[in-house]
């Protein structure tokens, strides 16, 4: 009893049964703990009085009997008896249930009188359901005659682009009038018809199959067809318009051929079709029209929001972008626009809808843009109510009429037409609009409706679970919308705001405050009432860099979070360090520790080094060989590849204890991460859905890569391993600014291995992210006297003791003897002429790093080669001739920062050009560095 919560809901499991329990006023009642409508947990709710409200759709039921109390909820909870003994809670889940109220359409069946009056209902979707339950539950006795074009009766469409695409729902579970409805609320269907003209003088509506249905009142319930693309091949095979379930059918049967998929439209719809697609692994491009997403009906800041989700998720979105035609050549599908064409194996176009206002406008209703309808969704013509998408709101919006394409008002709408048809005064309280949609794992919802230049009021973390946009008129200050990632609560409260203007106080939340234009940085702030952290970027962009990226602890938590544990492939080990079955060495990802081994099957499988029951770190040695790792604490034991093998006791002992009986191993594996591989080097992404590493890398990358990484199999030399105390970052930026390289190291310009005038290039992939510092080697002696002069380290006359330091054995495919290779975001791949190695590095917070180098040769190495790549490794390392002087560079930076804070960098070099740069004496890759940075960061 004690752990029930007062005037709350608890949610328990007895018996495999989900339950929730409510403690109202000392008394507890116990009902089914899933929602009727869209399985969502009850415990999960809010609990008004003797209502519980659902979190996912807000609708709401009756605790005591179960009743269901408003859309979108018409079926009725199960309920329980509940008592209290010696204070604990018991239910009974299979005696006497409390007496339910009947489902309505039964009692809508009692109630009914006989009539003379006839209705005909013209659209067979969810506003024609909403419409003909409200009128029979208002008493309305006479006929009623549903025409729909389908052949099904009335079902929801939004499940149409998220759950039947995933096989998850079927027409059944989306249903809005089942045959059972159909007869107990005594409804004649005309499926699979139309009707082609209204006489609404005499009152006739005029079939397609010659059938005539007189009427006394008509409801045009038309809805919409999705707009169609005016270009040639539009209506290929292939490309893909979304309105019904068969639509959906077929889409989801070219999913899953697909391979590549290409969006049209970068609205709701087409953001969940990317949803879709990227839970099904399909590469997917969205093209949109506009300079943002939904740039027509959002503030640019939230269209920002939206699409940095689906780019966080692999969807590569872009703006600007005009489709001109649609052909099918050999490879599939070629979509050609003004950004060049697009290959693809299935499109599907989401440009909006259409509503269908032909019969009315035939029919003498007035019509602009949508049917237009008075409170009680009466047309100007006597006899004739619209509702849903194709009539518009009654009240004009922001100064502007408008159509609301969502569940929640075709619900409202034919509610609304069902009362005044039956004779009702509508009771559907005027609420305002409310909206949602299912992307990426979140459930956002939208209460109210924003404007494009609305300001927009951002608290919680950018386009992540728990936040909280509160659009603004900047005219008057006046809350206008409320968008909530994942945040019920936040919906339930909005309502409160919009309905009493005085609760919404803007100086709470002034501070995060996203300007209408979207140029400005995102600020963010944890509360409404909490203080607030602003980051803000330096208004010379790219060419300054402010302290808080390299110090700040917050943003170190959430370059873990979107960078090392989001999309990108991480470097975790050479395959030649576990080449045996068994094999294995702890590696990290970020600074998440992780286990790499090679199982049974040959498999290389990377999990995270964290026990599944209590947390221990259970792997501690480096690197070894085990046919399972067992944690030290409680013994649980894990095979190779990370799942759960064994847990001591599960059962218990004399059968007390133990785990509970729908305990799974197979439910507490260990955290797997998605691996690949490429000539030896093994990578892994915390992202299952992460594009080929060729495709990460892009093509001068990847050829770098493999000049290096050339066929032949490494093996490894040795490793170093040291700790620096600066920023992870700063360690990319050394190897992307050849800058220094000629002004602080002595060996390399002395000996002519890094020298400007040389042949040389700083390479970045388009991205920017990842980046290659080249050098050939060049006869220092010919350097003219200006520029020895410039780079002060070069010391004249010095000479080796030792001189094959300097020799380089010709063996890789490259015009380059140095190269410095940067893979975002935790490795580097050195080739100093013969010597090799790879850098992992390994943050531990804003302030320090480690680096691991793992030096290597290759398997047909000669005893000479290898004392020669030997020899020429003291170049590198924590007490190389180089690399000491590049940690303590590091380590002098940051104490700068941390010594005189709130600075910025100074990135000027090589004005005008971000990537890749023909000249050592350029800053141009670090700038194209945290313009990606930004990027992934949404800052």
């Amino acid at each position: 009893m004690d752990e029930l919560k007062p005037n709350g809901v608890t949610g328990v499991e007895i018996d495999g049964r989900t339950v929730a329990l409510y403690l109202i006023d000392g008394e507890v009642f116990a009902t089914h703990g899933i929602c009727t409508h869209a399985l969502a947990f009850l415990a999960d709710g809010f609990v008004d009085g003797g209502t519980i409200e659902c979190p996912l759709h807000q609708g709401m039921f009756d605790i005591r009997s179960g009743k269901a109390l408003c859309s979108p909820v018409t079926k009725d909870l199960e309920t329980y008896s509940a008592k209290v003994e010696e204070g604990e809670v018991f239910v009974d889940l299979d005696g006497d249930k409390k007496a339910a109220p009947k489902h309505q359409a039964e009692v809508c069946a009692q109630r009914r009188s006989p009539s003379r009056r006839a209705v005909v209902v013209v659209g067979a979707g969810q506003a024609a359901a909403a419409a003909i339950r409200s009128m029979r539950a208002s008493g309305f006795a006479g006929t009623v005659d549903l025409v729909g074009r389908e052949e099904h009766l009335p079902y929801e469409r939004p499940p149409l682009s998220k759950d039947i695409l995933l096989g998850k729902a079927s027409i059944e579970s989306c249903g809005r009038l089942a045959e059972a409805d159909v007869a107990a609320l005594d409804v004649k269907t005309h499926l699979g018809c139309s009707v082609t003209r209204i006489d609404s003088a005499a009152r006739i509506a005029f079939l397609n199959n010659g059938t005539e249905l007189r009427y006394d009142a008509l409801l045009l319930a038309t809805g919409g067809v999705p707009r169609r693309l005016s270009i040639a091949g539009a209506d290929l095979p292939g490309v893909h318009y979304l309105r019904t379930i068969e639509d959906a059918e077929s889409m989801r049967q070219s999913l899953a051929r697909a391979k590549r998929l290409v969006i049209v439209g970068g609205g709701f719809i087409g953001l969940e079709l990317a949803s879709v697609a990227a839970t099904l692994g399909v590469a997917t491009v969205l093209l949109e029209r506009e300079t943002e997403l939904m740039a027509r009906v959002l503030p640019p800041s939230l269209g920002r929001s939206f699409r940095s989700l689906a780019e966080r998720h692999g969807v590569s979105v872009l703006r600007g972008v005009q489709v001109l035609d649609i052909r099918r050549d050999g490879e599939g599908l070629v979509v050609n626009t003004s950004a060049g064409a697009f290959v693809a194996d299935a499109i599907c176009v989401g440009v909006g809808l259409a509503p269908e206002t032909e019969l009315a406008t035939a029919a003498g209703c007035e019509v602009d843009g949508g049917i237009v309808v008075d409170a009680e969704q009466r047309t100007n013509v006597a006899g004739i109510w619209a509702a849903g998408d194709c009539a518009l709101h009654c009240r004009p919006v922001r100064g502007r009429s408008c159509r609301f394409e969502s569940w929640h008002n075709a619900e409202q709408q034919g509610a609304a037409a069902g009362q005044s048809i039956a004779g009702a005064s509508p009771r559907t309280h005027a609420q305002a609009p409310w909206f949602w949609t299912d992307q990426f794992g979140l459930n956002i919802q939208i209460l109210g409706v924003s404007s494009p230049g609305d300001k927009v009021a951002l608290t919680g973390c950018d386009g992540e679970p728990g936040a909280v946009y509160r659009t603004i008129d900047p005219d008057t200050g006046r809350l206008t919308s409320v968008v909530a990632f994942s945040d019920p609560a936040a919906i339930r409260q909005a309502r409160k705001e919009l309905e009493n203007p005085d609760m919404f106080d803007i100086a709470k939340v002034s501070a995060a405050l996203l300007t209408s234009d979207g140029k400005e940085e995102i600020t963010q702030v944890r509360s409404v009432t909490t203080t607030s952290k602003q980051y803000v970027w330096p208004s010379e962009g790219l060419t300054r860099v402010p302290d808080w990226v390299y110090t700040d602890d917050d943003i170190y938590r959430r370059e873990v979070e979107r960078i090392f544990h989001g999309r990108t492939w991480n470097y975790v080990a050479l395959e030649s360090e576990i080449p045996d079955v068994g094999d294995f060495i702890r590696s990290n990802v970020g600074p998440t520790p992780v286990v790499v081994s090679r199982a049974e099957d040959g498999s290389i499988n990377v999990f995270e080094n964290r026990c599944a029951h209590r947390a221990a770190e259970f792997c501690r040695e480096l690197s070894g060989n085990a046919k399972e790792f067992v944690c030290p604490y409680h013994q649980w034991s894990y095979d190779l590849k990370g799942n759960l093998a064994g847990v001591p006791f599960r059962r218990g002992v004399d059968g007390k204890g133990g785990m509970p009986r729908d305990f799974k191993n197979a439910d507490h594996g260990l955290r797997q991460l998605k691996v690949t591989t490429h000539r030896g080097v093994v990578f892994a992404s915390y992202l299952h859905d992460m594009e080929p590493l060729a495709e990460y890398l892009g093509p001068e990358i990847l050829r770098e890569f493999e000049a290096t990484f050339d066929g032949r199999k490494p093996k490894v030399l040795g490793h170093y391993r040291h700790s620096l105390p600066g920023n992870w970052k700063l360690y990319h930026e050394n190897l992307k600014d050849p800058y220094h390289a000629t002004l602080l190291h002595t060996f390399l310009v002395t000996f002519g291995l890094l020298v400007a005038g040389n042949k040389s290039s700083m390479i970045a992939d388009p991205s920017g992210r990842h980046g290659v510092m080249a050098s050939a080697k060049s006869d220092v002696s010919k350097l003219d006297n200006s520029t020895k002069k410039e780079m002060r380290a070069y010391k004249e006359g010095m000479r080796l003791e030792e001189p094959r330091f300097m020799d380089f054995v010709s063996e890789f495919d490259s015009p380059w003897s140095v190269t410095m290779t940067t893979i975002w975001p935790n490795l580097i791949v050195q080739r100093e002429m013969n010597t090799l190695g790879v850098r992992q590095i390994v943050p531990t917070g804003p302030n320090e790093f480690i680096m691991k180098w793992t030096m290597f040769g290759f398997e047909g190495d000669d005893e000479e080669m290898t004392r020669h790549r030997l020899r020429q490794g003291n170049l590198m390392g924590p007490a190389g001739f180089l690399g000491l002087e590049d940690n303590e560079a590091i380590k002098f930076v940051q104490d700068g920062m941390l010594a005189v804070p709130d600075g910025q960098h100074v990135v000027e070099l090589d004005p005008g050009v971000i990537g890749t740069a023909d000249t050592l004496i350029s800053e141009a890759s670090i700038r194209a560095m945290y313009q990606h940075w930004r990027s992934a960061m949404e800052l």
